[in-house]
């Protein structure tokens, strides 16, 4: 993995927030902060919490649980906390979620919202989980379904591709969209000692959106953009544009909604005889 893969830097928090969290990350949000919710956890340890979506979501559904939201990166985190203060049940901090700086079997329950395809080492993050949760705790995260079935970031990888912007495309390609795969979940999963592993696909329709939408959105608001080959501000403009123009070829220039997919993951943290 790339380490401009994992940037999230400069405009693109804000953009990721406004744009693209509305678009394709609300509604699997409140999913996962429902799932967590459920198993009423007292103390909720949520990692690559990015801007906060489900950080909200979770404060929301478990106001008496105590809540520590990390993000491996400063900026996405600081945009968090500037929509949702710490409080005395919520804490922001930095962490690595191969690298977690918290005690054996402190928490409940761990939610990670669409992070698991950044992570480089997913055995040794799963081992982390394991570690961090108490026996039978709760692990509950969501990835993204294959491109066939998210035909908004499938229309912007082709166009990119249409457009000569390959390695940008190619982020998209092997990392957010990547782990579309049931049995391997579960396979590394049972690997790092977790237990009645289910996966679930669960389809919504986007939020309202355009063609400029979904250019900006993708280009602007994801680590895409570190990928694109730009001379300077301007052929940013005009690349926005030219994708812009082929997606209003695609989906028309009014306002419309597209299919979102998604897999919900559960599992439970090892129990004492499993770690004998």
């Amino acid at each position: 993995m790339n380490a401009k893969d994992k940037e999230f830097v400069g405009s693109i928090p804000t953009v990721y927030d406004e744009v693209l969290v509305p678009l394709m990350f609300q509604d699997f949000a409140c999913d996962l902060a429902a799932t967590v919710a459920a198993a009423a956890p007292a103390r909720v340890l949520e990692t690559a919490a990015g801007t906060g979506v489900v950080t909200r979501e979770l404060a929301s559904a478990l106001p008496q649980a105590l809540l520590t939201a990390t993000d491996l990166n400063p900026a996405m985190l600081a945009r968090a906390a500037s929509l949702q203060p710490a409080s005395a049940t919520l804490e922001w901090r930095q962490a690595d979620a191969l690298s977690l700086p918290f005690d054996d079997r402190s928490f409940d329950a761990l939610a990670c919202a669409f992070g698991v395809m950044f992570f480089p080492d997913r055995h040794r993050a799963f081992q982390e989980v394991a570690r961090v949760l108490r026996p039978g705790g709760l692990f509950a995260f969501t990835v993204w379904d294959s491109l066939e079935h998210n035909p908004v970031p499938r229309s912007i990888v082709e166009s990119l591709h249409e457009l000569g912007q390959e390695e940008a495309a190619s982020f998209l390609e092997r990392v957010p969209f990547s782990l579309a795969d049931p049995p391997l979940l579960t396979g590394e999963l049972e690997a790092a000692g977790f237990s009645s592993v289910l996966v679930r696909t669960i389809e919504h329709l986007s939020g309202p959106t355009t063609g400029a939408g979904i250019a900006r959105s993708h280009l602007f608001g994801t680590p895409t953009n570190n990928y694109l080959v730009l001379d300077g501000p301007e052929d940013a403009d005009r690349l926005f544009g030219s994708v812009t123009s082929l997606l209003v070829e695609r989906f028309g220039d009014g306002e419309f909604r597209l299919p979102v997919s998604a897999l919900l993951v559960t599992a439970l943290s090892p129990s004492p005889e499993q770690e004998s």
